[in-house]
């Protein structure tokens, strides 16, 4: 049951920060008017933040339930990991040989601490 939450934890947080960030290209400004701050966003940043915020409380539910030695390094690195895979593919932001490199460890690192003894 752990696997399949922290894939929906992951693949909300990934989603959301991608859902953001596709939103902001669009539409986001942040300005000073006379009566005072100005911040204008698009629905799609409102989606992305939502699906952040759901990622954020499933979360909290993880740590509740998992020790935070076990949680938080599998979690940031499959969070790292799907990151990667989104900026690559829908961003189109370049992988460099160094980012392979450690995407390959943290892979490892994932494994390692799966091993049961």
């Amino acid at each position: 049951m752990f696997v399949v939450i922290l894939a929906i934890y992951a693949l909300l947080s990934v989603g959301g920060l991608t859902v953001f960030k596709l939103g902001t290209q669009r539409a986001m400004s942040l300005g000073v008017t006379n009566i005072g701050l100005s911040l204008q966003v698009s629905w799609l940043s409102l989606v992305g933040l939502l699906m952040y915020i759901c990622s954020f409380l499933i979360y909290m539910g993880l740590v509740s339930k998992i020790q935070l030695s076990y949680l938080t390094p599998i979690s940031t690195g499959v969070v790292y990991i799907l990151t990667l895979v989104s900026a690559l593919i829908i961003f189109h932001e370049p992988v460099t040989t160094i980012k392979l490199v450690g995407m390959l460890f943290v892979l490892v690192g994932i494994v390692l601490m799966n091993i049961k003894h």
